[in-house]
């Protein structure tokens, strides 16, 4: 069981190191590192960092993109999206947990021969992702009927629409900018975390 998944990023002035900490005060117990503007000798020093945080809080740590660097700090997986190394080779060198993002239901039925758990989405309307047009709570509920592994619903995803998505049968949720955006995180994760635990347990 995955529940909610708090993605970093410092996009919105907050550090990456400070988003994941205060998520983790909030009971968050899966981080992935998300970074697409910095060296990668800047990405592997905070992945250290987060690295030796979610430990200290027995957390899943993911790195988003990079398998390099995921294997450099130890990180619990990486995920992967659509453009990155192919998922089908990854499996034969790295151990860790993979994630793979899909879009439609055919991208999730190729990754889940590989993946442990599937990203469906944007669900909704996203910052992050404005080129990708939203699947919907009817796309979403498409790829949980027809693939097996855990699928962890991304994309636009926030206190007020939380639980619509949940219902669908999502087996975790990932955020990024409705902790990452609001002016107190850590009771913002908190208040989703709320209702997560309350559909799924976790």
């Amino acid at each position: 069981m995955i529940g909610l998944y708090v993605i970093t990023t410092s996009e919105f002035g907050r550090s990456h190191e400070e988003l994941a900490e205060l998520a983790l005060k909030a009971g968050v117990r899966f981080i992935q590192f998300r970074e697409k503007g910095m060296s990668v000798r800047r990405m592997y020093e905070i992945a250290k960092k987060l690295r030796t945080l979610t430990s200290e809080y027995s957390a899943t740590f993911i790195v988003n993109d990079r398998v390099d660097l995921a294997l450099a700090v130890d990180a619990d997986g990486v995920h992967l999206g659509q453009d990155d190394i192919p998922f089908e080779v990854v499996g034969d060198f790295f151990d860790g947990i993979l994630g793979v993002s899909t879009h439609s239901v055919e991208e999730a039925k190729r990754a889940e021969r590989y993946a442990d758990y599937v990203s469906a989405g944007p669900v909704f309307r996203t910052d992050v992702k404005r080129d990708l047009k939203p699947i919907g709570l009817e796309g979403l509920r498409k790829i949980v009927l027809e693939v097996g592994k855990p699928v962890v619903a991304i994309g636009g995803i926030n206190r007020d629409n939380v639980e619509d998505v949940l219902k669908v049968g999502v087996k975790g949720v990932a955020v990024i900018s409705a902790v990452a955006k609001s002016k107190n995180p850590e009771r913002a994760a908190r208040e989703i975390l709320e209702i997560v635990k309350r559909y799924l347990g976790v």
